[in-house]
């Protein structure tokens, strides 16, 4: 009943409020008067060439006869984003890709197929609607894509192959996810308290039916967001609030299914300016909700379980110092899930792409720093109904996001400069502890550090060509007490440095390390359905050296045209097991053109 409820709501507040409509969903739709100028089709896309080739030497190769030292790969690959405009207040877009793997000749290795769909328009000058693909987010604990582990500040000679994964996935900047289905949303104007009022409600389905045992999946929900006038004008009180509903359920009336599963996330975000002038802004934040999730049997329930959680602090802003500082309390209850926000971007446990197995008894080789950079087959847009698999040495305080279940603690933030500073920074400290023991009564603690931080050179010595170091570190520690068996000491450290010089005009010096290590011992919980606890494996133990370099050239042609080419080398030292230490090397050239 309740992913249903937004819309009865949309159409009562239409039909009550006094309004005027306001367009809410960014489209580039132009104005009537444009319109008469615009072309009614026109078409724009991307071209891109990527040619690699990747070495691989170290100890554990030594006697193997079987894994091939020298692999080459690459695509040229066009997307042709075909865009028309059949009247003032409907756009259709479709984007055609052609493909074909480096070393394929008279159409062995083509591949022709439609990347993306969509349609989109206004309705009574009011409504926005968009039907096919779209983007959507919401909040961190309702709709939501976590960024991936591995990185903090990536260095920019490791951006391009990071963009084509990007690119490949829908990722976009602000964590948004990539549906398929409908959405619309609209605004309200109102004369008195309150401001505005922003309305967003969408449907997907992510996941067809088999007709037999797999039901459909969709995915559905909104949001109402709203904004008070100032309440009171000598503090600069005012307040911003807002309403969100993610909702995942199986249609058991498409084929011969005959249980599925439902999962409902709720919540409840604000803002309170409580005060504000032109020096200072203190605001109280925060989002509090619950989850729910229940399977269904022959429409009846036969398993529930519902959670809570609850984020708030208060944030100060310091104008004209540049600096932004805030605290936030976190409690996320053990059972608190939401597949919407909790499917992370990287599936440790897929196949990769290029030296899967290696040695001569085929050992599945770990995803690495390497892999995290470059290989696209470990990257994913769709939800998972279980919480997925996760690397320890990468992310082991929140795995999963400000979601991440069974965590309560404190959170700091400090956040300095803009666009004009010399350098900017952004540092975050996160102190947590579990609230249900896994396995045991004992309780770990978790303990995050992570800085971003940009010098901008050019502005340092006054001049005016690109130049900026880069800086990155993540730093984690979990411990746990208790006797010899239960005790936890895991540590590891990330750390980023990346150079970004334009020697020339337009012509780029490219240069960065990366670098993890991981040391101590912890227990990764095996999970099973509705993330019940199955088995804990044997106890995850590291002692691992992680040293990515990379160094290139790149010449911008113009904005969003470039060509590339870079040498990139990577290296895995195992204290425990050197016999498994590796290297791998790669040189590859990348053309991109977006036009």
């Amino acid at each position: 009943m309740k992913k249903n409820l937004l819309y009865p709501i949309f159409c009562l507040l239409l039909l009550c409020c006094w309004t005027s409509g306001q367009a809410q969903d960014g489209s580039s739709l132009p104005n009537r008067e444009d319109a008469d100028a615009t072309k009614k089709v026109q078409f724009n896309g991307l071209g891109r060439t990527i040619l690699n080739n990747t070495s691989i030497d170290g100890a554990i190769l030594d006697t193997d006869t079987t894994t091939a030292r020298r692999l080459s790969d690459g695509e040229f690959l066009l997307d042709v984003a075909i865009n028309a405009q059949p009247n003032d207040n409907t756009e259709v877009q479709g984007i055609l890709r052609l493909r074909n793997e480096f070393g394929g000749f008279f159409g062995a290795g083509v591949t022709v197929e439609v990347r993306e769909l969509w349609a989109r328009g206004l309705i009574a000058n009011t409504v926005r609607y968009r039907v096919g693909d779209f983007d959507h987010v919401m909040t961190p604990y309702t709709l939501f894509l976590a960024d991936e582990e591995g990185t903090v500040n990536e260095p920019e000679v490791f951006r391009p192959q990071k963009e084509v994964i990007e690119y490949e996935q829908f990722y976009t900047d602000n964590n948004s996810r990539r549906l398929q289905g409908a959405k619309l949303d609209f605004g309200l104007a109102f004369p008195v308290i309150l401001r505005d009022m922003k309305a967003e409600g969408f449907v997907a389905r992510i996941r067809p039916t088999d007709f037999f045992t797999t039901p459909n999946r969709f995915v559905g929900g909104g949001q109402l967001d709203f904004s008070t006038r100032s309440l009171q004008d000598s503090v600069g009180l005012q307040a911003d609030f807002g309403v969100n509903l993610s909702s995942v359920w199986d249609d058991l009336k498409t084929g011969n299914a005959t249980s599925g599963i439902t999962n409902q996330v709720f919540s409840v975000d604000f803002a309170v300016h409580v005060f504000e002038n032109e020096q200072i802004n203190v605001q109280v934040l925060g989002e509090a909700g619950s989850s729910k999730l229940d399977l269904r049997e022959e429409e009846k329930t036969t398993f529930s379980e519902d959670d809570t959680f609850l984020e708030a602090g208060v944030a100060l802003d310091l104008k004209a110092s540049k600096l932004r500082l805030s605290a936030t309390y976190l409690d996320v209850g053990p059972d608190f899930f939401s597949i919407a926000a909790q499917s992370k971007r990287v599936a440790f446990n897929r196949n990769k792409t290029f030296y899967n197995r290696i040695g001569n008894e085929r050992r599945l080789r770990m995803p690495t720093l390497f892999d995290l950079g470059r290989d696209r087959a470990l990257y994913n847009y769709q939800l998972s109904e279980d919480l997925m698999a996760y690397d320890p040495r990468y992310a082991n305080v929140m795995p999963y996001g400000k979601a991440t279940a069974n965590r309560n603690g404190l959170q700091f933030g400090a956040v300095y400069g803009d666009d004009s500073s010399l350098f900017d920074a952004e540092l975050g400290v996160a102190l947590l502890k579990e609230i249900r023991g896994q396995g045991t009564f004992e309780l770990k603690d978790f303990r995050q550090i992570r800085l971003a931080a940009n010098v901008h050179l050019n502005r340092i010595l006054d001049w005016d060509k690109t130049t900026k170091i880069t800086l990155g570190f993540q730093q984690e520690q979990t411990d746990r007490g208790g006797v010899e068996v239960e005790q936890v000491d895991l540590s590891s450290t990330l750390i980023e440095v990346g150079l970004e010089a334009e020697l020339f005009n337009r012509f780029d010096l490219l240069l960065g390390a990366k670098m993890l290590s991981a040391e101590g011992r912890d227990y990764v919980p095996a999970i099973e359905a509705f993330n019940d606890i199955e088995d804990f494996p044997a106890a995850f133990v590291a002692d691992d050296q992680e040293t990515m370099l990379g160094g290139g050239i790149r010449y911008r042609f113009k904005e969003d045209v470039y060509l590339t080419v870079q040498y990139q080398q990577f290296s895995l030292e195992r204290a425990l097991n050197p016999t498994n230490d590796y290297d791998l090397r790669q040189i590859f050239a990348q053309y991109v053109m977006k036009f």
